[in-house]
């Protein structure tokens, strides 16, 4: 069940990382605010926080609005406005992309940002790339899957969690997933969530390596 969002509010400072606050960033979060479910919503801005005492934990600088503006957005093609056609990262990097263009952003700045959201899930890539890039990866993955998690204080992940609930995350996130693989199955094959795809949609839906191989025009 997808839970009631409370009364948007802008957090300034969450477990002593600060939330940036131009009005590039605030644009941005209200509209990862209108377009997703409150477990979701708390779950871009947990990739922030998280990522960002990574960061201070390794010594590690990095531009905060650009960050910013990667974490809050990075999950815009889960939602069902900017779902699209394209792998959930994808569309969601797109997404992200025409709403800077339409605010003027430049170019080099918004292909950051691209790079960030479309390479979120890859592991072993997204953390050999800038820091803006890396440490989408490394929060999202924190708040997902505990990577990292030993790098960040026990009484800072309470904080953060005080602020932004998980509000049921685990099942909630894989339900997520789930209807977004029921709306374009074959855009899992050979991607992190193929295997879960096959279980629910069907290999028939996602087809695997070996299917895609044995399909190939050739007699061996």
């Amino acid at each position: 069940m997808t839970q009631a969002h409370p009364e948007f509010r802008l957090l300034r400072e969450i477990a002593g990382v600060r939330i940036p606050d131009s009005a590039l960033a605030e644009a941005a979060t209200r509209l990862a605010y209108e377009v997703s479910p409150a477990t979701l919503y708390n779950h871009v801005i947990r990739t922030y926080v998280f990522g960002a005492l990574v960061a201070a934990r390794q010594g590690v600088a990095f531009d905060e609005e650009l960050f910013y503006l990667g974490a809050v957005l990075h999950d815009l093609g889960l939602t069902e406005r900017f779902a699209g056609g394209q792998r959930f990262e994808v569309a969601g990097a797109d997404a992200a992309d025409a709403f800077l263009a339409a605010r003027d952003v430049a170019a080099e700045r918004r292909a950051v940002v691209w790079d960030a959201i479309a390479l979120h899930t890859s592991v072993g890539l997204a953390d050999r790339k800038r820091p803006e890039i890396a440490l989408v990866h490394i929060g999202a993955g924190v708040d997902v899957a505990g990577v990292a998690f030993d790098q960040i204080p026990a009484g800072v992940v309470e904080q953060t969690l005080d602020a932004l609930p998980r509000l049921d995350f685990k099942r909630a996130f894989f339900e997520i997933l789930l209807q977004d693989i029921a709306r374009k199955p074959a855009q899992t094959m050979l991607t992190w969530l193929s295997d879960t795809a096959r279980r629910h949609a069907g290999a028939h839906a996602c087809p695997g390596l070996f299917e895609v191989m044995q399909a190939a025009p050739f007699s061996e």
